[in-house]
């Protein structure tokens, strides 16, 4: 019998500048010049106004995919996505619902910056080792929820990008949708960042490529795959962005 996931929260809404980002953090100290969620948030309210809604270089990695032109229908700033078994949400930094030329699209965003995947780049396999009964359990409900390369290749793939990119996948089917996505959105990210993606990539059977986006599939739901490096903010951005 699958494990059920309890659904943690239906109601949301609109941001009023950056505030309304940092309230819904989970760990504050990422809130700073520099770092993935104050970037991401700068990013995102300054893109609203925008005709794709996006951050210009995700917008542009989406239109020259077989996705096309694509626009935001609407976004959630640290949208929780349940997971089975015992243990925290999959927390994005962004998710987002997009019309795009191939039909609606479920994308989820993990920021990056100077931080690491998760944990110190905890690898999947060093997460089992942790209460193996019930991240088993939480293990399996992601592996369905991404595409299924035949073997263990994900063990040394850090964990936060695995559940990141199933929460894409989860989302989509939740909507009944076709398509879903997932980018990392990188602000002068480290050196061995891109190389953790590309791993992930290879197990997923894509190559990974910074600005262009790499398909796999899902079952029946069609996965996108990026990349997107964005520049840090400028004081006026931040200023922009703000109530």
């Amino acid at each position: 019998m699958k494990e059920s996931v309890k659904i943690t929260n239906r109601l949301f809404v609109a941001t009023c500048g950056l505030g309304s980002w940092q309230n819904r953090l989970a760990h504050v100290r990422q809130w700073r010049r520099g770092f993935s969620a104050y970037e991401a948030a700068v990013s995102w309210e300054g893109a609203s106004n925008t005709t794709s809604g996006l951050p210009m270089p995700i917008a542009k990695m989406f239109r020259e995919s077989k996705f096309g032109e694509t626009e935001l229908l609407f976004a959630i700033a640290e949208h929780r996505v349940p997971l089975a078994g015992v243990g925290h949400d999959s927390q994005c930094d962004v998710w987002a619902v997009l019309n795009t030329n191939a039909g609606a699209v479920s994308l989820s965003v993990e920021a990056k910056a100077r931080e690491s995947f998760g944990n110190g780049n905890e690898t999947l396999s060093e997460w089992l080792k942790t209460k193996p009964k019930n991240r088993a359990i939480r293990w399996n409900y992601i592996r369905e929820h991404l595409p299924s390369n035949g073997k263990d290749g994900y063990l040394a793939v850090p964990y936060q990008l695995l559940h990141r990119c199933a929460a894409a996948i989860i989302e989509a089917k939740r909507l009944r949708l076709q398509h879903a996505a997932f980018v990392v959105q990188a602000f002068d990210p480290r050196a061995e960042s891109f190389g953790e993606f590309s791993r992930m990539c290879n197990e997923l059977g894509v190559t990974a490529e910074r600005g262009r986006m790499q398909f796999a599939k899902v079952g029946d739901v069609h996965l996108g795959i990026g990349w997107a490096d964005c520049p840090l903010a400028t004081d006026r951005e931040v200023d922009a962005a703000d109530c």
